[in-house]
C-alpha cells in the first residue's frame, strides 16, 4: 500500500526532485529555498513539506522503441510525466536541473501541444500511442476534466511504471471533509463516497494509485506565478 500526504504550501513556485539509492524524496519548496536543503529531508517519517517513498537505483531495461521521436534505453533517472501542464512542466524544469542527462517523456491526451513540449527537452507522445517501455519514475499530474475514467487512467499510467522508482499522484485537497477553513492534514476525515460526484472521483483515482504502491499528494493550491 502506498502514501498519502498533504501540502498547504503554494507549492507550483518551484518543484525540487532529490534522488538517493534507497529514497525518492518529491519535496514542494518556495522558489528561494535551494535544492540543497532537500538533502536535509531524509526522515521517513511524512510531513507537510516532503514526500518520501522506496525507490531503487536499478532497473531492468527492455529492449522496444518507445516512439520515433524518443528511441533508446529508459535510464534509472528518466521520468514519465502524465499530463504535462503547469505542474507537469514545473516537474520537468526542476528534474532536469537535478539530472541534466536524464530523459523526460509527456504523455498528452491531445498533439495540440507537442511543439511546445519538444522545445522544452520533453519527449511527447498522444494518450492513444501505447508505451513499450516501462519508467523508474511516473508523475500523473493531469486533470479529471480530460476523460471520462479517471481511475482507470490512473490505472494505464501506474501500468507503465517498473516499480523500481516511484510513483505519484497527484490530488487535490477536495476529498477533506473540512468547510471551515481551519488546519488540516493527512490523517484529516475525507468525505464519505456518495456525497459528491467530484470526491468520488477523486478518492477513487487516489485508491487505483495507492493499490499501486503509489503515493499521492492532496495539493491544496497550484498556480505559476
Amino acid at each position: 500500500m502506498g502514501t498519502i500526504t498533504f501540502t498547504t504550501t503554494a507549492f507550483a513556485i518551484r518543484i525540487g526532485c532529490h534522488l538517493q539509492t534507497s529514497n525518492f524524496n518529491l519535496t514542494f519548496f518556495p522558489s528561494n529555498l535551494s535544492t540543497s536543503a532537500l538533502l536535509k529531508h531524509s526522515s521517513p517519517i511524512m510531513s507537510a513539506n516532503s514526500l518520501q517513498v522506496n525507490a531503487s537505483s536499478a532497473i531492468d531495461v527492455p529492449s522496444e522503441e518507445l516512439g520515433a521521436s524518443s528511441r533508446g534505453n529508459i535510464g534509472a533517472n528518466d521520468l514519465l510525466i502524465v499530463g504535462p501542464g503547469v505542474l507537469g512542466r514545473l516537474v520537468a524544469e526542476k528534474w532536469r536541473e537535478e539530472y541534466p542527462g536524464c530523459q523526460i517523456y509527456g504523455q498528452t491526451v491531445t498533439t495540440n501541444h507537442h511543439d511546445e513540449l519538444i522545445k522544452m527537452g520533453i519527449n511527447p507522445s498522444s494518450k492513444q500511442t501505447k508505451l513499450t517501455y516501462k519508467f523508474p519514475y511516473v508523475i500523473f499530474c493531469a486533470p479529471p476534466s480530460q476523460t471520462e475514467d479517471y481511475a482507470g487512467d490512473i490505472r494505464e499510467a501506474a501500468l507503465n511504471w517498473n516499480g523500481e522508482g516511484s510513483f505519484l499522484f497527484t490530488s487535490s485537497s477536495a476529498p477533506y471533509d473540512c468547510f471551515d477553513n481551519g488546519a488540516i492534514n493527512e490523517d484529516g476525515p475525507v468525505v464519505p463516497i456518495g456525497r459528491s460526484p467530484r470526491t468520488d472521483v477523486l478518492l477513487k483515482a487516489e485508491k487505483v494509485a495507492l493499490d499501486f504502491d503509489g503515493c499521492v499528494v492532496r495539493l491544496a493550491g497550484l498556480y505559476s506565478r
